[in-house]
């Protein structure tokens, strides 16, 4: 897959995003069935993380929203879905806002890739063992994403941790945490 990086002299526009983490998945299903890769993806929400989505729904922070954008992942877009019907947000579905990629299966590749991009800030080295997408690239693909919404002034993200990171310091995301931040977009 190839990135293009964003031109930052282009970028400009501040916008208010309002990020939210997905609530808590549910992946039984879909290990019983040894899916790999994005079929992890298709896990819906546990019962607890629909009950965090339904507390979540709840915050007045998003009165002050002009749009929700979601990944299209099934944990994200299911919390974006009990957001959407407690306030009437419209809703907008972008596939570029999906989960950090890792790009070899298996649970410990991933645990070894999280582990190498936190100790090298982001960054892939040459003799990585496990190859991973970098900070610089993530931080792009959701610039180039949020492009499109640079007409609205307050915008609410259901997301992944590992993409909300790039932008908020937070060390520990929450499932269902809301964390605000201005950016140029």
């Amino acid at each position: 897959m190839e990135f293009v990086l964003v031109d930052l002299d282009r970028l400009g526009t501040k916008m208010k995003i309002i990020f939210v983490r997905h609530g808590e998945p549910d992946y039984r299903e879909l290990e019983e069935r040894s899916y790999t890769g994005f079929g992890i993806d298709l896990a819906p929400l546990s019962e607890k993380g629909r009950q965090q989505a339904q507390e979540l729904s709840k915050n007045p922070l998003f009165d002050s929203a002009d749009i929700l954008v979601s990944s299209a992942v099934t944990r994200a877009l299911e919390t974006a879905s009990y957001v959407v019907c407690a306030t009437g947000l419209p809703l907008r579905v972008e596939p570029l806002l999906h989960e950090w990629q890792v790009y070899e299966s298996g649970i410990e590749n991933f645990e070894t890739a999280r582990r190498l991009f936190l100790e090298n800030k982001g960054e892939l080295l040459p003799n990585s063992p496990v190859q991973y997408e970098t900070a610089t690239e993530m931080k792009t693909r959701f610039l180039e994403c949020m492009t499109k919404y640079r007409d609205h002034q307050t915008v609410v993200v259901v997301a992944h941790r590992m993409l909300i990171r790039q932008f908020v310091a937070n060390e520990k995301i929450d499932f269902c945490q809301v964390i605000e931040c201005e950016l140029e977009i």
